[in-house]
């Protein structure tokens, strides 16, 4: 429930517990300390945190190599308005020296077109590195962006002895993701997103160890997962899509307690293990996804019109999946530890994106005192309301 607080004391006990704030706005005459996103990056210490807002003008490419805590205004902030903290790529990488690295930072509520997250050579303190065991980007936490191109990669060098990095605790939460590439997660946690086809998620190796994937909707045709435990995810394709089938690789992989709505194609020869999945191609939702006469292939609007950026995956009552998760919620987002937070009308078929649950959205100023002596203080009440 939405609750009307008190966004000083929020603001004091934030600023207590955290580093600097910077805020950083491009668009032209704004009030933000700073214009450059990468200007605000390379200014930032260990911990610190940035404030990126809304702008009808993209932020270029930018590279972290230090921990940050990085707050957007959301991928659809208003339903009214286009704009967006929109970055168009986002690197978590190593210094070129490979003593820091962007391992701990935590990103809510951006819009970012491709998200990488590379790895450092451990044993070469240089620019350029030796044939040694390398080092992933770990402990990053996402929360409620839009990622266009997700890679856990190498670091573009080119060479091949930093392919070995490994990326451990990654946890992601609440995010439309289009795309995830990945050959090197270990113990890494996806609950709650909306990942779009393709989802890759790596191939057989030891490198992929620990990971789960838990209460996910995935509208996608082939899908790739290495030693991981698939739980309590919607799978589903849409007719526009020239297989209309889902296709899994499951290298070593065990699925438990999902639903899927289309046609499936498990490999054979991957040494996956099932149980308790439901299979249909019946009606698992409340409405067809892909009943708007404009649709061009897509599972949501990526121009964001104004009926929303995407459809309604509630379970409609009486169907498959309803209740049906390992811990007796909904299968696919809106079940598990971190329900999806629906932005709009609960009876809307379009759901609209929300800010960052951290960041209350101003109410009501009050000035309560609004003659002030030259010595003394002016007392200015805030009122705010959570995005819960």
């Amino acid at each position: 429930m939405k609750k009307a607080i008190s966004i000083c004391i929020i603001l004091l006990s934030y600023m207590t517990m955290s580093a600097t704030i910077r805020t950083v706005n491009n668009a032209v005459n704004s009030a933000g300390q700073y214009s450059s996103l990468q200007a605000a990056i390379d200014a930032s210490q260990p911990n610190d945190t940035i404030y990126i807002h809304a702008s009808a003008t993209i932020y270029p490419e930018v590279t972290v190599v230090r921990p940050l805590v990085i707050f957007g205004e959301g991928a659809l902030p208003d339903q009214q308005s286009l704009n967006n903290t929109y970055i168009q790529r986002l690197n978590l990488y190593f210094s070129t020296d490979y003593t820091t690295n962007a391992g701990g930072s935590k990103v809510y509520g951006c819009r970012i077109g491709e998200l990488r997250i590379g790895t450092g050579n451990v044993n070469c303190n240089c620019s350029t590195s030796s044939l040694s065991a390398s080092l992933g980007v770990s402990n990053v936490l996402l929360e409620r962006n839009e990622i266009g191109n997700f890679k856990m990669t190498n670091d573009d060098t080119g060479d091949a002895s930093f392919a070995l990095g490994i990326h451990n605790n990654i946890v992601s939460i609440n995010n439309i993701i289009y795309r995830l590439d990945s050959d090197v997660m270990r113990n890494c946690l996806f609950s709650n997103n909306i990942i779009r086809d393709s989802g890759v998620t790596g191939f057989a190796g030891v490198s992929q160890i620990g990971n789960i994937f838990v209460n996910n909707t995935f509208v996608g045709t082939i899908l790739s997962f290495s030693n991981a435990q698939i739980l309590n995810n919607l799978f589903m394709t849409y007719t526009e899509n020239n297989f209309n089938m889902i296709i899994i690789y499951g290298w070593e992989s065990t699925y438990v307690n999902n639903v899927f709505s289309n046609p499936i194609s498990f490999c054979s020869s991957c040494g996956l293990t099932e149980s308790n999945n439901l299979f249909s191609v019946g009606n698992v939702v409340n409405q067809s996804l892909y009943s708007a006469s404009t649709s061009t292939g897509q599972v949501w609007n990526a121009g964001y019109e104004s009926i929303g950026p995407f459809p309604d995956f509630h379970i409609g009552i009486g169907n498959l999946g309803v209740n049906y998760g390992t811990d007796n919620t909904d299968v696919g987002i809106y079940g598990g530890a971190f329900p999806w937070l629906d932005y709009d009308s609960p009876n809307s078929r379009y759901r609209y994106y929300a800010p960052p649950s951290q960041l209350p959205v101003l109410q009501e100023l009050n000035v309560l005192d609004p003659v002030v002596s030259p010595s003394g203080q002016i007392n200015i009440q805030f009122k705010a309301k959570s995005q819960n």
